[in-house]
């Protein structure tokens, strides 16, 4: 068992119950992340978000770039 005891699983359930809620959630959290980051890192905060909800709900609930993105220095 983790340091959380029960709380992992009753977020758990929770997300899997309220899927429309996790994906808004996280969808803006993503355009928050991309927006204080300039864009620059969109293809990786995407398939975060992706992966997020995939593992919250159990769900892939429309991220298309799950392989993240070829430009992974961001530096130019």
């Amino acid at each position: 068992m983790s340091e959380f005891g029960g709380l992992e699983d009753k977020a758990e359930s929770l997300a899997k119950d309220h899927p429309d809620q996790v994906d808004k959630g996280l969808e803006e959290a993503g355009q928050f992340a991309d927006k204080e980051t300039g864009n620059k890192f969109d293809s990786e905060i995407q398939g975060g978000v992706g992966a997020a909800e995939k593992g919250l709900t159990g769900q892939d609930q429309g991220s298309q770039d799950q392989g993240g993105g070829q430009d992974q220095g961001g530096q130019n």
